[in-house]
């Protein structure tokens, strides 16, 4: 047959007989060596007269290492063979197995395996260049010693990683998306040689088990069907290598577990929960919440105490003790407890908060250990805990059996704190941490988590030589930096990356920004914003440019900011948050790009009107950062609105909302302009609070062709001092941008007698011929709901139609 192969000449087969001797001599030879050597060495120790003690413990050791060895080896055996064939290696090894024993093939998808083991060559490259990029330089910059780590070889071998089990989630996801998990089982036979301060090492024989998470989410109805891909571990995953060349030579305990760490640690800092890979399938989408969603929840560790632990350290006189200490791992996040001398009872007290950004699926792992000063720690045991069961019971207090070891009980409580929106659950919050059962670490605990999206920067200042800059940010929030991205040779970045922090007590804490030149070492502006401004923001959110402070010109940059109060109470509202993956178009539905605040869902607008019960109505707030839906008495359709000192409508839509449509008209259904405000009223203050947002739209009245505007407000019937508010004046521009909050002091009762004037005025001299009154609105606060904070857009009217209508 033409698959069969022709017989070998005899010429073939005594050249192989051949190859087959010399193999066979070398090895003859280096037996002659070793056992030369060992002889030799026995020698020396009889002509310099030491004890033969020392001949046996060398014997031991050897013993030991040939032992250790061969079970290393004959485990790679197993797990290789099991990675080719898993059926056959399984049935070797086991007999006289049980009739209900059996292999499917449903949920294994060997059809994907099949598909691996062919691509596996392409992917070696892909991985080999990945490493010789991204990995490299992580590695050189991890540690001071690791500066000259380089990889000299990369082989990935002939066996390719193995998908052992599939699971698709069909319970608790949305329609527009997909979950499914892995289990990623890679043994291999590879090479990677390695180089560090001229040192040559090896790793060989990676072996590697962890859960992917694969989502593909939103769906859409094209090719290919789902806009986005995220990819990462839920937990870390397991590595284990051997070390070759002069790492395995010298069999030092120290470069090995270095290694082991600083794989882990990249690898997590790459793939493991929080970081992700993500993947743009399509275009439109918005790959920033794709990256950087919101997490699920919060979960406070309380690590309380251990009874019965094994005694690790043996004294003289027969009674031994541990130095115990806990290490907890929640995905790429590490929490290591005090460490307790001489007892095998100990009580940390120990409180420790993550933010869990997938419960399904993931699990904490907590492992006891005594430390040791001499040698490595020894293990006292292992405790593994899944999240779900804690998120869905809210709180949970047991001692938990020690795995691996004989004797050990563990006492944990864990609690789980979900996300909301309702700044009146600040206080109650603060005063459950403060009335923490584990006494002063309660004041350490967290009431708030902050997210934080990075987007842009713009006009950033030039060096000396005109040079441009290469800028990065630094963002501090209490105890706890975070750095961005360098973007190189740019006055205008665009990061966007998000970073998450938990907040103690937002009333008195700040967010700090501050921009640097990676090349000079130099700042170049920064911000300071208080975190209280947002317990008065709509959706506790602010997203808009900030001009930066001590920087040259007018440097702004771009920044949303998110606080989410941390409670133990649940609520439908809060679970049920939706998301708006996709960048509205032109030819979607009637939008409003709103850079200040959170959007909000199709709101009535309240104008001038004769009906005397014409007031406004809270609208309901989706939490999706996106385009708020305007009313359709304005007709705007994908229109941006520029901030102060914006450089027009393109420049905005080209860094804040890229691929929108700015198209519309933003002058209101009289012409005037138009005004955003957010009402709210706090019942525990009795105060009412106005935000003003911004103005659109307004009518040029300087010779310039722009105008100066403020607004003025007040609480009418009383047109007093004491009613009168008013905002900072913004020259030279028709689309002014305020931010400023104030309050009136005033009952619920009084409030049904109340009305809000608004009017922006334009700022003149006393001789000036120019407009005064640009456009006013009022607002019947009779009908207004004091338990919502309400965001609208209001058409400005002339001020002689108000004169009007109130005559009539």
């Amino acid at each position: 047959m033409a698959n069969e192969k022709a017989p070998e000449t005899p010429q073939k087969q005594r050249k192989r007989l051949a190859v087959k001797e010399d193999t066979l001599l070398i090895a003859v030879i280096k037996r002659y060596f070793k056992y030369a050597g060992a002889a030799l060495a026995i020698w020396g120790f009889g002509y310099t007269q030491l004890s033969p003690a020392w001949i046996l413990l060398g014997l031991v050791g050897i013993v030991w290492k040939e032992k250790h060895q061969k079970l290393q080896q004959k485990k790679i055996e197993i797990s290789q063979q099991a990675a080719k064939n898993e059926k056959e290696a399984i049935l070797a090894r086991v007999e006289d197995l049980p009739s209900w024993v059996f292999f499917p093939d449903v949920e294994r998808a060997e059809w994907m395996n099949k598909i691996i083991d062919q691509m596996w060559p392409f992917i070696g490259d892909y991985v080999q260049q990945l490493l010789m990029t991204s990995v490299q330089k992580t590695v050189q910059d991890s540690a001071s010693i690791m500066g000259s780590f380089k990889f000299v070889n990369i082989d990935l071998g002939d066996i390719p990683p193995r998908i052992g089990g599939v699971k698709v989630y069909t319970e608790k996801v949305k329609r527009d998306e997909i979950y499914m998990d892995l289990d990623i089982i890679y043994s291999s036979d590879c090479e990677i040689e390695v180089k560090i301060k001229g040192i040559s090492a090896g790793i060989k024989d990676l072996q590697l088990h962890g859960t992917v998470r694969v989502i593909m989410k939103p769906l859409i109805s094209q090719s290919p069907f789902f806009g986005g891909l995220s990819v990462f571990f839920l937990n870390n995953p397991s590595i284990d290598f051997n070390l070759t060349n002069l790492a395995n030579a010298l069999d030092l305990p120290g470069l090995s577990d270095m290694l082991h760490t600083i794989i882990q640690e990249n690898i997590a800092n790459i793939m493991v929960l929080p970081n992700r890979i993500v993947v743009e399938m399509a275009k439109g989408v918005q790959i920033t919440k794709l990256k950087f969603p919101q997490p699920d929840g919060v979960m406070r560790i309380h690590v309380l105490e251990a009874k019965e632990l094994k005694k690790a350290d043996i004294s003289l006189t027969g009674k031994g003790k541990s130095d115990p200490y806990s290490v907890i791992r929640v995905g790429a996040n590490k929490f290591k407890t005090p460490v307790i001398n001489n007892s095998i009872a100990p009580q940390w007290n120990s409180v420790f908060e993550t933010i869990i950004d997938e419960r399904d699926g993931q699990f904490m792992d907590i492992e006891v250990r005594d430390e040791d000063t001499g040698g490595k720690d020894d293990k006292l045991g292992t405790v593994s805990v899944e999240l779900s069961p804690v998120a869905d019971k809210g709180t949970i207090d047991n001692w938990l059996p020690l795995e691996n070891v004989k004797s050990g009980k563990l006492h944990l409580r864990l609690v789980w704190l979900y996300l909301s929106k309702d700044p009146l659950i600040l206080n109650k919050s603060l005063q459950s941490n403060k009335n923490d059962s584990s006494g002063a670490l309660g004041h350490d605990l967290s009431s708030c988590i902050l997210m934080v999206s990075l987007d842009s920067a713009r006009e950033l200042p030039r060096t000396k030589k005109m040079a441009e800059p290469s800028p990065y940010v630094t963002i501090n929030v209490g105890q706890k930096t975070e750095t961005s991205n360098i973007v190189n040779d740019s006055t205008e970045p665009r990061w966007e990356q998000g970073f998450r922090f938990l907040v103690h007590d937002p009333n008195f804490q700040t967010v700090d920004l501050k921009v640097f030149d990676k090349k000079s070492d130099k700042s170049l502006g920064e911000l300071s914003f208080p975190l209280k401004n947002l317990l008065t923001a709509p959706d506790l959110e602010v997203d808009r440019f900030f001009p930066l402070k001590k920087a040259e010109g007018n440097s702004e940059i771009s920044v949303r900011f998110a606080l989410r109060v941390l409670t133990t109470e649940q609520s439908p509202e809060w679970s049920q948050e939706t998301e708006n993956l996709m960048s509205p178009t032109a030819d979607a539905q009637e939008t409003n790009v709103d850079e200040g605040v959170t959007p909000i869902s199709k709101p009535k607008v309240s104008q001038v009107s004769s009906d005397p019960n014409a007031g406004i109505k809270p609208a309901t707030a989706p939490t999706n950062i996106g385009p708020i839906v305007s009313e359709k008495s304005g007709n705007v359709k994908g229109q941006i609105i520029p901030p102060a000192k914006s450089p027009g409508p393109a420049r905005e839509s080209e860094v804040r909302q890229r691929n929108t449509s700015t198209s519309g008209s933003l002058q209101g259904s009289h012409g005037v302009g138009r005004i955003q405000l957010t009402l709210r009223y706090s019942m525990q203050r009795g105060k009412l609070m106005v935000v003003v947002h911004k103005c659109t739209g307004l009518l040029a009245c300087d010779k310039d062709n722009f105008s100066d505007p403020y607004v003025k407000m007040y609480l009418l019937p009383d047109k007093s001092s004491s009613s009168k508010r008013k905002t900072k004046v913004v020259n030279n521009n028709l689309n002014p941008t305020f931010d400023e909050t104030f309050e009136y002091s005033i009952t619920t009762q009084e409030m049904k007698e109340k009305q809000l004037e608004v009017t922006v005025k334009n700022d003149t001299s006393l001789f000036s011929s120019s407009q005064k009154e640009l456009g006013v609105v009022i607002i019947n606060l009779a009908n207004m709901d004091v338990v919502k904070a309400t965001t609208e857009w209001y058409d400005l009217c002339p001020e002689e139609m108000t004169k009007k209508e109130t005559d009539i």
